[in-house]
């Protein structure tokens, strides 16, 4: 509650507190008034006269709290807003005395009233004149008893009579008695005449008797309602809470700011921040911009406004009907006075904030037994701390709430209040936090946390939920190695074998889960039915609870706590009524809590371990203190932490185990094993987009497999490597791009896509490639590694389940799908050699020795054609002259042919195409002949077996060898 203390300003108080420790706190020893009351130092706050809105002075004042009594109301004139009560003998009201009013018109003493609500007039000038209903009396010095709701008029001042407890606003408002005089006369001669023709047609006059008397009565009862006195007619202050905005008041300056004030009392909303005044902080609440404009006299009204006070000429004008007003004038001082008044009345139950610390937090022994209530404080109501035991009200509880309600803190206490009331090896702590950690994120620092998610990928959700499960099994395991049916039974049968610890899974805002992942609500509603047994309990939050709690999770929650909701549809779905829709949005935090013993209305603890003083005030900061997480972690520090629940998702920079290509991620099972490739169990393919990793997963798979061969990119090169590979007794063969690669295959060697086929018969093969290339290779596939960047639909058609298809794309992620099983899979950095090549570029280097005319073969070994006899195949004009002039020089006894001599040990073919080399009869392996021949590129046969060769740049007449056919 707050009060004023004069000389210290505004200070929040809480209710209980003595007044000697409030004025201590406030430094201001000497404000023990508070209005005409001179408080005891004991007098506790929250007692009357000590309550909301309170001004407290060192000297008397006036009342800042209702009336309990009768009194008068002043509702029109320059002291409008006033109340006038006298609790003892006769109090004089005019100019002067203890009821002193403003008003020139009224005399010195102008009449007297006492306690019982009888007023005199004292002989003024000006009279005094009683108003009640239709009917306006003189009072003169005899005097006359007031009754509820009776009007005053004194000068220019209406003083309204008023009894606390009796509402005006039932007394009926009857008809004018001339308009139902002749109805009522209708009535009554047709009932007479009817029962004169019934007596006379049956000779019986007392039945005539008896229908007469209905009429009669019903005559008689409408006569005795015409004389009832009309209900109050509202005058002066009482015409404007009800007036139509917006509203432009105009008038002196004075006079026109004290009507508006008048207004805002009325009202019981503070004026528009423009027309702020220190006494509206009491005003619950405020009036938007434009709502009310202040004018001068001749100013003009602005073309939006529907209603015009005009003070000066005392008149109302309401969409353009004018009327006469009493006008009403409240000064500052009474303005303050009734909003305190107004405020402690309407003084809110619950308090707006309140600190955990400032609660009865439960038990927290230093080492609280497994049997130990599970509870922790969550609020204050009306009652005292409202306590929450998942083990008596749960084992499982929904929150939900709107926007700005409080939500987050509401979490946050109850999984920090419970992890400071028990220990880790007790309790372990689940958090699913789908704001981006900005809800339950504190709370990962303490040491009771188990897990925490705050991904937003379907795969993440989908690890939380599998690793749930897999809790479940193993405490399903344990109980049944126990003997025990449920984790109470245990605890009961034993405390000191220490069973699992209590597991609390906090999900924050889960529809988005249930968005993400249709499948993982009901999965979620079979987990929490499981949970009641196996000591799990579950707190689901949630912002928009229509169509998302399902009967299912509904029928295993038991308690609901119901911050402010949307509207009241949510909140009748939740709590059973409206009740939640109406809670203040002025006041986060305050909610409707429903457990199967109790409903109780609360104001939640904010998550903060040191209590505030008792008093505080309000120009001094109030520090925050200590978090309540931050407690929990110091209180538990050292102690062991409970095994995680989920792993944290796979990274990229991880290196791989030796032999393996990566690390694939097995949620199901809580586990992450290495990335294996087994040869012997068929390919491995990998399939993925351009820059997602293929290249780098051949690269790693070349790393774990020593000695695997890599296919160059060089087709020739390609073509011989496919060639020896059956026959190398290779480890492994990796074909990067292979869908590029068999089209760029396919002009040296047709079906080269069909050679790989056959080729995996024989010599282990790891593929990668596109996905619209090789599908088939999924059926005989080993180990298929599908790269994110697909679509959903390629990716299910090479066999990526539903769940997994969904993975952010990053180089190296994927999914592994093997004949164990599918799972995330990060393929590592290689770190081993690079793979080895069968077959090596025809390159001259630069330190080829003297006598070698090239280099030659699989291996480019320097070609040193020796002192046999040489055949130089070709037409004149491809240069076979100076080839064969390079190979005397080089010591050989060479001739040239234009058709080739089959019978030569060594033969030397020039510019061997496809198309020559079957023109000269020669059966050449793959990667021989060349559709395209650089210059320098010959074929050579010794004896039968062909190698590709190239000349040196500065062997005679190389230069001249063309590419042409």
């Amino acid at each position: 509650m707050d009060v004023t203390i004069e000389d210290a300003g505004d200070v929040e108080v809480d209710p209980g507190t003595p007044l000697a420790e409030v004025l201590r706190i406030a430094r201001a020893p000497a404000a023990v008034w508070c209005g005409g009351t001179l408080l005891d130092p004991g007098h506790r706050a929250g007692v009357a006269p000590l309550v909301q809105g309170a001004l407290l002075r060192s000297a008397p004042g006036p009342p800042t709290v209702p009336p309990t009594g009768p009194h008068l109301a002043v509702v029109a004139g320059p002291d409008a807003g006033a109340l006038l009560e006298v609790a003892h003998g006769a109090a004089e009201v005019g100019r002067e005395g203890a009821l002193a009013l403003a008003d020139p018109r009224l005399s010195r003493r102008h009449l007297s009233l006492d306690a019982t609500g009888r007023a005199r007039d004292l002989g003024s000038r000006n009279g005094t004149f009683l108003v009640r209903g239709a009917r306006r009396r003189r009072v003169g010095r005899i005097g006359r008893r007031l009754r509820a709701g009776d009007l005053v008029l004194a000068g220019d001042t209406a003083l309204r009579w008023v009894e606390p407890g009796h509402d005006a606003d039932k007394t009926p408002r009857p008809h004018p008695a001339g308009a139902r005089q002749a109805p009522m006369l209708v009535g009554l001669l047709g009932g007479a005449a009817g029962a004169l023709a019934l007596a006379v047609a049956t000779g019986r006059w007392e039945i005539a008797a008896i229908a007469l008397a209905a009429p009669l009565a019903l005559t008689g009862a409408a006569m005795v309602r015409a004389r009832a006195p009309r209900p109050p007619e509202p005058v002066g202050a009482e015409l404007l809470a009800d007036l139509p905005l917006p509203i432009a008041i105009r008038g002196t300056p004075h006079r026109a700011r004290g009507a508006a004030r008048a207004l805002a009392v009325a009202r019981g909303e503070a004026l528009p921040p423009r027309l702020d005044e220190p006494w509206m902080r009491w005003c619950g609440s405020r009036l938007p911009d434009g709502a009310v404009t202040v004018l001068p006299p001749d100013g003009s009204p602005p073309s939006e406004a529907r209603c015009v006070i005009d003070v000066d000429a005392r008149t109302i004008a309401v969409d353009g009907r004018e009327r006469a007003w009493s006008p009403s004038i409240v000064s500052r001082e009474t303005a303050d006075v009734r909003a305190r008044a107004r405020c402690a009345a309407h003084q809110e139950a619950l308090p707006r904030m309140v600190r955990w610390a400032e609660l009865e937090p439960g038990p927290a022994a230093e080492d609280p037994t497994a049997g130990a209530p599970f509870a922790t404080a969550l609020g204050r109501g009306l009652d005292g701390p409202v306590v929450l035991d998942l083990d008596r009200d749960g084992p499982h509880a929904l929150v939900a709430g709107t926007t700005g309600a409080g939500k987050s803190a509401l979490l946050e206490t109850l999984v920090a209040g419970l992890a400071h009331g028990h220990a880790p090896a007790r309790l372990a702590v689940a958090l699913i936090d789908l704001k981006g950690g900005a809800g339950l994120g504190p709370c990962a620092a303490l040491p009771h946390t188990c897990g925490l998610l705050t991904d937003l990928e379907p795969a993440s959700a989908r690890r939380a939920l599998l690793g749930l499960a897999h809790e479940l099994r193993q405490r399903k395991a344990a109980l049944a190695r126990a003997g025990c049916a449920s984790w109470a039974q245990w605890v009961a049968r034993d405390p000191s074998d220490r069973p699992p610890p209590r597991l609390l899974v906090v999900v924050d805002e889960f529809q988005e889960l249930g968005a993400m992942d249709p499948g993982f609500l009901p999965e979620l509603a079979r987990l929490a039915a499981q949970g009641r047994s196996l000591g799990m309990h579950l707190v689901l939050a949630t912002q928009r609870p229509a169509g998302v709690v399902t009967p299912a999770i509904r029928a295993n929650v038991s308690t609901v706590i119901a911050l402010r909701t949307a509207n009241a549809a949510e909140s009748q779905d939740l709590v059973g009524d409206a009740s939640a829709a109406a809670l203040p949005a002025s006041a986060p935090g305050r909610a409707v809590v429903v457990t199967p013993y109790a409903r109780v209305a609360m104001q939640t603890a904010l998550p903060l371990a040191q209590a505030r003083p008792p008093a505080r005030p309000r120009a001094r900061p109030e520090p925050a203190g200590a978090g309540l997480v931050h407690a929990a972690t110091v209180r538990w520090a050292g102690a062991a932490r409970p095994p995680r629940l989920w792993l944290d998702p796979l990274r990229g920079d991880e290196r791989p185990a030796p032999g393996a290509l990566g690390w694939i991620d097995l949620p199901a099972e809580r586990a992450r094993e290495p990335l294996r490739w087994d040869p012997a169990s068929g390919p491995l393919v990998v399939v993925g987009p351009r820059g997602s990793g293929r290249s780098a997963a051949l690269a790693a798979a070349a790393a774990a497999v020593p000695g695997a061969v890599s296919l160059p990119r060089d087709p020739r090169e390609a073509a011989r490597t496919l060639a020896l590979a059956p026959t190398s007794r290779i480890p492994a063969l990796l074909v990067d791009d292979a869908d590029r690669a068999c089209e760029e295959l396919d002009p040296w060697m047709r079906g080269a896509g069909d050679a790989l086929e056959s080729l995996a018969r024989s010599v282990p093969l790891a593929l990668s490639g596109g996905p619209g290339w090789g599908a088939r290779w999924a059926s005989r596939a080993g180990l298929v590694v599908v790269l994110t960047g697909l679509d959903r639909v390629e990716q299910v058609l090479w066999g990526v389940p539903p769940p997994l298809a969904s993975l952010v794309p990053e180089p190296g992620r994927g999914v592994a799908i093997a004949a164990r099983g599918a799972g995330e899979c990060r393929i590592g950095l290689a770190a081993g050699a690079p793979p080895r090549v069968l077959v090596h570029p025809l390159v001259c280097p630069a330190d080829l020795p003297a006598g070698a005319l090239g280099v030659i073969g699989d291996r480019a070994r320097p070609w040193l054609p020796g002192a046999g006899a040489v055949v130089v195949v070709g037409p004149p004009e491809a240069g076979r002259e100076a080839v064969a002039e390079a190979l005397r020089r080089a010591g050989a006894s060479a001739s040239v042919s234009a058709h080739g001599d089959p019978g030569a040990a060594v033969e030397v073919v020039l510019a061997p195409t496809p198309a020559r080399l079957r023109g000269l009869g020669a059966q050449v392996p793959p990667g021989i002949a060349v559709p395209s021949p650089p210059a320098g590129y010959v074929a050579v046969r010794t004896g039968t077996a062909w190698e590709a060769a190239r000349l040196r740049p500065d062997a005679a007449g190389v230069s001249a060898v063309d590419g042409g056919p």
